[in-house]
């Protein structure tokens, strides 16, 4: 009965009908409040991503300037032989990137000459997500110069992933480093079969490039399966935000170390620490997170602080 009599189980039209008279013309001009609220809210996001736009034009011809001088085309003290492993290292000095780098990556990565970041806007203006652009000097293992990852957001929803899109990498034979290939002998008595080859997806950097599907507002998705694909959404969304607010900008601080000196640092008791995530894992196991379709990927969260190995 108290539900009903909140109106929780009612639709907002059903509910604001169902008010009495004086409270309806009160709640009905605390709506066009909010309008007039949200309309300011929209304005500010508009300003905000004219004013972002403005600042990442300044910030090109230091970027530009950056890749010239890690690639060796801009000379330095006469010297054109520019920075090897920069981006790697910078990489790997990131927890959330470095936990993604396996080793058969690495000697891809030493290809990785170059890291830059776009903000996207619909055909409205309003903005709508951003991509990542990874390139690559030419190299033994695929054809690609240029690896793209996009992150297109709900245009009505500020922080909401409505999907993840990237570059299909063009693998030369042999070199795909995000499978492994087992080759199986036909079993005896067939001594014209040919050996069974096999392909195991493995754990690697590159397989960022192929993101997890959002699932459509129609499409039945059980809901543990949706609380794990929400996961890996959300695990994507971050590393991306992570490139593109944290390590672009800051791509030489990360390299040499100074990075670290922006996290936030507490003199304290461990057992405090510990205490409280023993009391969140708990909390964790009571309440399991629901899942939410399309909107399940918590894309407007600010990515965690990167942490240095």
């Amino acid at each position: 009965k108290k539900l009903e009599s909140l109106g929780l189980e009612q639709t907002p039209e059903e509910f604001v009908a169902g008010l009495a008279p004086p409270i309806k013309a009160r709640v009905e001009h605390l709506q066009e409040l909010q309008t007039k609220r949200d309309e300011l809210e929209t304005q500010f996001r508009k300003e905000r991503a004219e004013l972002e736009e403005k600042y990442e034009v300044l910030y090109g011809p230091l970027y530009k300037e950056r890749a010239e001088v890690v690639s060796g085309a801009q000379k330095i003290d006469g010297d054109t032989a520019g920075i090897p492993e920069f981006w790697i290292t910078v990489l790997l000095k990131c927890d959330t990137t470095s936990e993604m780098v396996k080793d058969k990556d690495l000697e891809v990565l030493n290809f990785l000459t170059d890291i830059k970041s776009l903000n996207t806007s619909d055909e409205e203006g309003r903005p709508n997500g951003f991509k990542l652009f990874f390139y690559f000097s030419e190299n033994e293992f695929f054809t690609n110069t240029m690896l793209e990852k996009t992150y297109i957001m709900l245009a009505d929803d500020d922080g909401v992933l409505e999907k993840a899109e990237g570059t299909k990498i063009e693998w030369k034979q042999g070199k795909d480093v995000t499978v492994k290939i087992m080759k199986k002998k036909p079993k005896k008595g067939k001594p014209d079969a040919k050996l069974i080859t096999k392909t195991e997806k493995q754990e690697s950097f590159f397989n960022f490039f192929s993101p997890p599907e959002v699932p459509g507002e129609d499409d039945e998705v059980d809901e543990e399966a949706m609380e794990e694909l929400q996961v890996v959404i959300e695990a994507d969304y971050e590393v991306g935000a992570t490139i593109r607010e944290k390590i672009i900008p800051k791509a030489v601080s990360w390299y040499t170390g100074e990075a670290v000196d922006d996290e936030p640092y507490y003199m304290g008791d461990e057992d405090e620490f510990d205490d409280e995530d023993d009391d969140e894992d708990e909390e964790e196991e009571d309440e399991a997170p629901k899942a939410k379709g399309k909107k399940g990927a918590a894309a407007g969260q600010e990515p965690p602080e990167c942490k240095q190995q």
